[in-house]
């Protein structure tokens, strides 16, 4: 009788014995009964070569290795699933939650904040940066409307933005 054989004969003698083993370490019947399977086909597929001193300690080993295997395979897999949601919660429905009460009210304030330190820029600058920031326009349509250089306009969003920076810090500071 070859090995493959033996351990056929020997799984279908046993196969309630490893069906326990296994319902005990996937902690359900189901995935079980599936690791079974795939201990089946591993053996249906042959190639075990030699004399196997204790068969259904080998089978059992097969049984706890396909286990392990399987077990590994759905943590990678949740893992993944895990990091694709956190990176994209649109997908999840997450970002349809609508934000609470206290949070509305802090994205108020600081958008109001905000507004009020554009408000305080020099007019010309206040001009430019919102052209640029707020409106989309960019430095060379800015610089086209207003008729001067895109030099110009550069230095101009550069002062807006030292101006607000500081303004920002000096916020979180206090």
């Amino acid at each position: 009788m070859t090995p493959t054989a033996r351990l056929s004969e020997i799984y279908f003698a046993k196969r309630d014995v490893l069906l326990r083993y296994l319902t005990r370490l996937c902690g359900d019947e189901a995935s079980a009964e599936d690791v079974l399977q795939d201990l089946y086909l591993r053996l249906m597929r042959g190639g075990i070569e030699g004399e196997i001193e204790e068969p259904l300690a080998f089978l059992f080993r097969m049984a706890n290795n396909l286990w392990l295997n399987r077990r590994r395979t759905l943590t990678r897999r949740d893992a993944r699933e895990e990091a694709w949601q956190a990176l994209n919660p649109q997908m999840t429905g997450e970002a349809d939650a609508a934000p609470d009460a206290e949070a509305v009210v802090g994205g108020r304030q600081a958008l109001r904040a905000v507004l009020n330190d554009i408000d305080a820029l020099p007019p010309r600058t206040r001009d430019i940066f919102r052209m640029h920031k707020l409106e989309g326009l960019s430095q060379t349509e800015v610089a086209r409307r207003l008729e001067i250089s895109i030099s110009s306009v550069e230095k101009h969003l550069s002062s807006a933005l030292k101006h607000l920076l500081a303004l920002n810090r000096s916020r979180r500071l206090n």
